[in-house]
């Protein structure tokens, strides 16, 4: 029998309702997962995400966060 286990979170995150990037963390930062757990925030800092996105500081945006499965043997 095989065993899912989460490895990671990521964060997906969009701007006036249109998905801009993600970025990878270790640990969850919120109770909720997915559509029920967004967070608004607004940019103090220019937020790098995967690829060669940029999130400009002073722009408001917001995250929905998921977990990475991997699979343990």
């Amino acid at each position: 029998m095989k065993v899912f286990k989460d490895i990671g979170y990521f964060l997906e995150y969009y701007i006036d309702g249109k998905y801009i990037g993600t970025t990878l963390i270790d640990q969850p930062d919120r109770d909720e997962i997915g559509y029920y757990g967004k967070q608004e925030a607004k940019a103090d800092t220019d937020i790098k995400l995967q690829g060669k996105k940029t999130i400009k500081k002073g722009t408001n945006y917001y995250t929905r966060m998921y977990p990475l499965c991997g699979q343990k043997n």
